[in-house]
């Protein structure tokens, strides 16, 4: 099918190079089906006998269908027959590989092979039902040894064989040599050093397809031009051809996905390649008349060293467009569409790729690490950027993307990776926590900024003449700063229920603002003199002052509570705990403090305070400042019940 969609383009010159190289692939193909039919029936036999698969022969060979793979455990042996669900498929696909194989035999001028490939294919059983017999697999798969070619029975193997035999010789007539892993024939002595530097990129990151088949190049001399072939992977309308003609290099680039071909630019974009307008091509030789993308790319070289290297850079990126449509599509349950791209871009610009996550099971294992670390934090349907956020999913992804390729090409087992990715989403987790109390963090100082400013505007309440306004402006955009962080451990706890503690607390913590930004637009009214009062002062002002200094001092321990929470672990060293529950206990014996300060301070204000509009005002600001400590004790207080209960119960 390579062949046929290098005609469609225009593109002929390695038409009978690409020939031969399909027929060779449906070779596999073939002497795979006919490998699964025999082991089939074996199994089917000695159904007592352990069962040994063909999936990686499957896959090697290019055939995507992995229903396939349980032929072989769930044959049957019934009345004399053979239920081997999918053997009609089977019967299909071996008709198919037979016509590919056979084609550029017949096209070179063979005789014989066209009327034997129609008489054996014609006399195939079509497994109605899914059913055959042990003559039809022997008639198949079998190939007679008789010494006298007179009596020979020709047969399907024997025509394989044959057949594969013609295709070699093909082969070794087009290739005159192979450079550096490509088949190349009538080059130019100039043109070897193109083709090494290619075959170096081709070569350097080849092995992060692992068992996938694909990357086989080709390369030959056109005229003016060098041709440059590859196969990439097994799509059919999946091709790319490079044109190098004086240091112009033309990238012929053709795919069913248009998605991919944005992709294919993207990671050619450091390299500054002029693309033409992407357009549609169909050709009614693909199956179905399938549609594809074409696109085409120039570079050109300041001199040969620059151009060496661009040939490097396009081979090297090759593996990273095998099975990328597959990859993205595994990972719809743990990303968005943006940042699945994004991460896959990622692999590719860091070497890593995304065959070694398919290799490992793609989604399966993923999600088998969050079943066995989220525990209550996610429920099904659920996607892992919308409990973790989305940042730490796609800093995960990555990881996996990474862990699974440097395992498997270390030799890693898939057991040993698993355990490194569930141990990486378990710290993800676990980092969750951690960072809803930064969140808390950031919001208790910002409840500290207010309560500071509240503090230096009662300390210059007796002496200054511009009274409060800037300070409650300040602390007015101290609260609205706060109300967003307020939203953010809202949304943190929407995405993990499990966490809904730090709403709690957050929205609890919250009051304390809330009220120290009302104390402070009261403290404008009352040392501004906007209402005519007298400047205040005296032992009520002074009382006052102690009153917003136990609340500064609240704020501060309540930081250092937060602070010590994030470094309690179970086990942990006590005197992280102690540290924790003493910050606590400060919180707590600061607000019966403040009690009792607000009970002078209103004593006191009955007692000297003429004008019963700053009576009020007195009131109310130790009113305010009162209940924002009480705020935070019961803030803390729900921050002691999740460490104990928790952290350390857990």
């Amino acid at each position: 099918m390579k062949s046929r969609v290098l005609e469609a383009i225009g593109l002929t010159e390695l038409r009978r190079a690409s020939d031969v190289g399909d027929a060779l692939t449906a070779n596999d193909r073939v002497k795979y089906l006919f490998s699964l039919l025999q082991m089939a029936a074996s199994h089917a036999d000695h159904p007592e006998q352990a069962v040994s698969g063909l999936r990686r022969e499957r896959r090697a060979c290019g055939i995507d269908d992995a229903s396939l793979d349980d032929m072989v455990e769930t044959a049957q042996l019934r009345d004399g027959q053979y239920r081997l669900p999918g053997a009609a498929k089977v019967m299909r696909l071996i008709v198919d590989q037979m016509h590919r194989m056979a084609e550029p035999v017949i096209a070179a001028g063979k005789t014989g092979f066209g009327d034997r490939l129609k008489a054996l294919l014609d006399g195939l059983p079509p497994a109605a039902g899914d059913c055959l017999t042990s003559t039809d697999i022997a008639a198949i798969t079998r190939m007679e040894r008789q010494t006298n070619r007179a009596e020979r029975k020709d047969g399907l193997h024997r025509l394989v064989m044959d057949l594969h035999k013609e295709l070699n010789a093909l082969q070794a007539a087009l290739a005159e040599e192979m450079l550096d892993g490509a088949a190349v024939y009538g080059l130019a002595e100039t043109d070897k050093p193109w083709v090494k530097a290619f075959m170096g990129g081709v070569n350097r990151t080849a092995g992060l397809k692992f068992d996938h088949p694909g990357l086989a190049t080709t390369a030959t001399r056109a005229g003016e031009r060098l041709v440059i072939q590859n196969d990439i992977g097994t799509t059919d309308a999946h091709v790319i051809v490079i044109h190098i003609e004086a240091l112009i290099v033309t990238v012929t680039y053709s795919d069913v996905h248009p998605e991919r071909v944005r992709f294919f630019q993207d990671m050619l974009a450091p390299m500054n390649v002029a693309w033409d307008g992407a357009r549609s091509a169909q050709s009614a030789t693909l199956a179905a008349g399938m549609p594809f993308q074409l696109i085409t790319g120039s570079f050109l070289a300041a001199d040969e060293a620059e151009c060496r290297r661009y040939l490097e850079f396009l081979g090297s990126r090759l593996v990273f467009l095998i099975d990328w449509n597959k990859a993205r599509k595994q990972l719809r349950g743990f990303l968005r569409g943006p940042q699945r791209l994004e991460v896959l871009l990622w692999a590719a610009q860091n070497d890593a790729g995304h065959r070694g996550l398919l290799e490992i099971g793609g989604a399966r294992a993923i999600n088998e690490a969050i079943e066995a670390t989220a525990g209550t934090a996610m429920r099904f349907g659920d996607r892992l950027c919308d409990v973790l956020g989305t940042g730490p999913a796609v800093a995960f992804v990555r990881f996996v993307m990474q862990a699974a390729s440097h395992g498997l090409l270390h030799g890693q087992s898939h057991a040993l990776i698993e355990d490194r990715i569930r141990t990486e989403l378990q710290r993800h987790f676990n980092d969750d926590e951690r960072r809803l109390l930064g969140v808390a963090r950031d919001h208790a100082g910002l409840i500290f900024e207010i309560a500071s400013l509240v503090n230096d505007g009662v300390l210059t309440a007796g002496t200054s003449e511009d009274g409060f306004a800037k300070g409650a402006d300040r602390a007015r955009r101290f609260e609205h700063d706060a109300d967003l962080l307020v939203v953010a451990a809202r949304e943190a706890a929407r995405r993990r229920p499990d966490r809904s503690v730090f709403r709690t607390l957050l929205e609890t913590a919250d009051d304390a603002a809330d009220h120290l930004e009302d104390v402070a637009f009261l403290l404008d009214l009352l040392a501004g003199g906007k209402l005519g009062l007298h400047k205040p002062g005296g032992e009520t002002l002074n009382a006052l002052r102690g009153l917003a200094a136990l609340t500064v001092e609240a704020t501060q321990e309540w930081i250092k509570a937060l602070a010590h929470a994030a470094h309690v672990t179970n086990p942990g060293p006590r005197e992280d705990i102690d540290d924790f529950l003493t910050a606590i206990h400060r919180v707590a014996s600061l607000e019966h403090d403040a009690d009792d300060a607000q009970r002078y301070l209103t004593r006191l204000a009955v007692q000297h305070t003429k004008d019963f509009r700053q009576l009020h005002l007195y009131t109310a600001i130790s009113d305010g400042l009162e209940e924002s400590m009480d705020a935070l004790k019961h803030a803390s207080l729900t921050l002691r019940g999740h460490v104990l209960g928790e952290v350390l119960g857990g």
